[in-house]
């Protein structure tokens, strides 16, 4: 290995004019890349959290340094520092953002990514904060930093098993969007837009098989929430689900090290489908069961997702069971209350809330059961798809974190890592 400077091994440091350029409403125009979407565990940035473009004219002639290009190695200079992310390609860097473009005859860029991710690298990135008031560091001193390099032949190597275990985790990922996409839009289809209902009142056709387009009556009705299908009712949340409002237990039950049942304070634990475990509890206060659908009730009100074990809940959350065990269908029906919600997120002095009899008492299309048994049958494989794969992702990720420091410190030969990977069938 040789012990070299990023300054030695940069080819070009690419940043903005130090503010953010000016934006289009136009999402389908380059997403700009903030703070928040090189924070993560993922190389590329994070897209779930874009929310402003910039025009095409615009990036044109920003940039004084260049545009970023696919393989730069983005990071932020203020507030999370020490966070890194791959440029794909898409987007435009914002202020506090810089890209960092390597010589690749001295060191390949996904290996740059690697070697920044590593724990203990990061942790002296971190070092370099030079502010009291939020983290920051200044580029001259992040390009200051020291590294042993192995030859470029490893570093590829290196780069190549570790983002296979990254291809793979973002396939799952991508695989499992779009199983809740086409859910959501069958959902949405049947329960919320009620396209049979009004094909069949205009005389065309369903495009339903003949067994599920026969549960749809052929007219609409006026009701106090709208227009719904003739034959359905309109009740309250509570008509087809128990809710159970969570309560924090006191403080000195909380543990790291397993003692109790996993604790879900609100919705800062959520993650794509499932919490992320963080807390235990030895005296858990509110329960809720395996597979339960988990609702923020407390800043922001109406986030969702699942219970993968039984589990604690506080606070800011509330936990969902359908009635009549058709938990598929609760979830997306809670999905669609999102405009509802919405009105709690507005109220109150400090943030928004809800309680208990508010969220009990949101009013709901009840259709026929036999018609909300058709969807799950429909949407609970792609729900238990869904768990498996985010299974899987775990499993990879902590290979990943697992060999990333080993084979960037030199501790585990290229060899073996490749023998990990074929003993996991990857």
């Amino acid at each position: 290995m040789t012990l070299q400077s990023l300054n030695e091994l940069i080819e070009k440091v690419i940043d903005n004019r130090g503010k953010t350029p000016p934006l289009s409403e136009v999402p389908t125009e380059y997403p700009l890349i903030e703070v928040n979407a090189v924070r993560g565990s993922s190389p590329i940035p994070n897209r779930s959290v874009f929310s402003k473009w910039v025009s095409k004219d615009t990036y044109g002639s920003w940039f004084r340094s260049g545009h970023p290009q696919p393989g730069d190695v983005l990071t932020s200079t203020v507030g999370s520092i020490g966070e890194f992310a791959l440029h794909d390609g898409e987007g435009a860097i914002a202020q506090n953002i810089v890209g960092l473009r390597f010589d690749p005859a001295k060191c390949h860029p996904k290996y740059a990514y690697y070697l920044f991710t590593n724990p203990t690298n990061r942790e002296r990135v971190k070092n370099l904060d030079i502010s009291s008031v939020q983290p920051s560091v200044k580029v001259p001193h992040l390009l200051s930093l020291e590294f042993d390099l192995p030859l470029i032949s490893d570093q590829k190597a290196i780069a190549h098993i570790l983002g296979t275990l990254d291809d793979k985790i973002e396939l799952n990922k991508k695989i499992n969007q779009t199983l809740e996409d086409i859910a959501k839009a069958i959902f949405k289809s049947w329960f919320v837009d009620f396209d049979p209902v009004r094909a069949k009142a205009e005389g065309r056709p369903t495009v339903l098989p003949p067994e599920i387009s026969d549960l749809f009556p052929e007219e609409l009705v006026d009701s106090e929430i709208g227009e719904i299908p003739k034959g359905w009712n309109v009740g309250a949340l509570s008509d087809v689900a128990d809710i159970t409002m969570g309560q924090s237990p006191p403080g000195d039950t909380y543990n790291d090290n397993g003692v109790g049942l996993p604790f879900y304070q609100g919705s800062t634990d959520f993650g794509f489908r499932f919490p992320s475990l963080r807390k235990y509890c030895s005296e858990p206060k509110r329960l809720a069961d395996a597979d339960d659908v988990l609702i923020s009730v407390r800043a922001p009100v109406g986030d969702l997702n699942r219970a993968k074990d039984d589990c604690c809940i506080g606070r800011g959350l509330a936990s969902l069971r359908a009635k009549n065990s058709l938990q598929t269908w609760v979830f997306y029906r809670c999905k669609f209350l999102s405009q509802q919600l919405e009105t709690f997120n507005s109220e109150g002095t400090v943030f928004g809330s809800i309680n208990g009899k508010d969220l009990k008492g949101l009013p709901t299309i009840l259709p026929p059961e036999v018609l909300c048994k058709a969807f799950d049958e429909i949407g609970k494989p792609m729900d238990d798809a869904v768990r498996n794969r985010t299974l899987e992702i775990e499993v990879l990720t902590e290979l990943r974190d697992t060999l990333l420091p080993k084979l960037i410190s030199g501790e585990l030969r290229i060899p073996d890592a490749e023998k990990f990977l074929e003993e996991a069938g990857i």
